[in-house]
């Protein structure tokens, strides 16, 4: 098995056919299935089932997927660790980061990366918190922020702030900058809010069920962005944090009141794996995200309490 069959398997399954993988890779159909070939025949098991419309895994190639991207980054992971150093970094970082925190952190964090740590290039998966655990699970990224995280043996957590959370209604001006609703008072109000297994609605449930409290959920949507845009619009309210709403508020698209009496709060947490290689350059995304949050509070972009020292 060698590593570029490796890379032939996934550029395949991601193309969905060898002509569109073959243009994308630049090597001739021909060589591309005869990669293929090689690899099923090191392993001894049949990875792809090819027809006239495509390809489809089997059963063996669903199951060697995640494991091609999981070695594939670990040696990418290091080679990186080796051509870089701690004062130049280089390689690929990979990080998973919710809708509303890449909202007030993609800016300074790109600027912080690209001033002090040009060599680095950081890829960002942005999503959902159930679709970033998956990738993080299947080691597709190298760092993910998500909240209230469950402790795993072969996973670092640490916490990097408390944020506070707002009911997100249509823009009302005679609604204060500053104004608060009790949750018990959540329930008069139809809300929109994400899946079940998604952060957002369980942290909703859990506190509903610790104060005895039922929600009118109206719908459920899988991206957060969706959400607000039903709430702009006046057909129902959401749930979110500052990190998502703050220029809507400034805009006067929406208007968001804290939630209190409980004060409903998250931690968000950044996540790193205790797998493979851990890089100069994870080290430095790392450093990066922690003073792009510090410049992302002093803007008021991020509101709640910080654990970064």
């Amino acid at each position: 098995m060698e590593i570029r069959q490796l890379r032939h398997f996934i550029a395949v399954v991601e193309a969905g056919n060898l002509r569109k993988a073959s243009e994308n890779t630049h090597i001739t159909h021909p060589a591309l299935s005869m990669s293929l070939k090689s690899l099923e025949s090191s392993l001894g098991v049949k990875l792809l089932e090819r027809d006239r419309r495509g390809i489809a895994l089997t059963y063996a190639g669903e199951k060697f997927l995640p494991a091609a991207h999981s070695l594939l980054k670990q040696i990418d992971d290091l080679r990186s660790s080796l051509l870089g150093t701690q004062d130049s970094p280089t390689g690929n970082v990979r990080l998973g980061i919710p809708y509303g925190i890449n909202n007030a952190l993609a800016a300074p964090l790109f600027k912080q990366l690209q001033e002090r740590y040009p060599g680095i290039n950081l890829i960002i998966e942005e999503g959902n918190t159930t679709s970033l655990e998956r990738s993080f699970d299947n080691d597709l990224l190298d760092l993910m922020i998500s909240y209230d995280i469950q402790k795993k043996l072969d996973q670092k957590s640490e916490p990097l702030y408390v944020e506070q959370l707002y009911l997100v209604s249509a823009f009302d001006p005679t609604l204060a900058q500053d104004a608060e609703i009790n949750f018990a008072d959540l329930v008069n109000f139809p809300i929109v809010s994400s899946p079940g297994t998604h952060s957002m609605r369980r942290t909703l449930e859990r506190y509903a069920f610790e104060n005895g409290i039922q929600f009118d959920f109206s719908l459920d949507f899988q991206s957060a962005h969706s959400s607000l845009k039903i709430a702009v619009e006046g057909l129902a309210h959401t749930i979110a944090p500052w990190d998502l709403i703050h220029d809507h508020v400034r805009g006067n698209l929406i208007s968001a009141r804290r939630i209190v009496s409980p004060c409903m709060e998250r931690t968000a947490c950044l996540v790193s794996s205790l797998r493979g290689v851990h890089t100069t350059a994870t080290d430095a995304v790392i450093s990066s995200i922690k003073s792009a949050i510090d410049s992302a509070r002093k803007d008021d972009k991020i509101r709640g309490r910080s654990f970064i020292h």
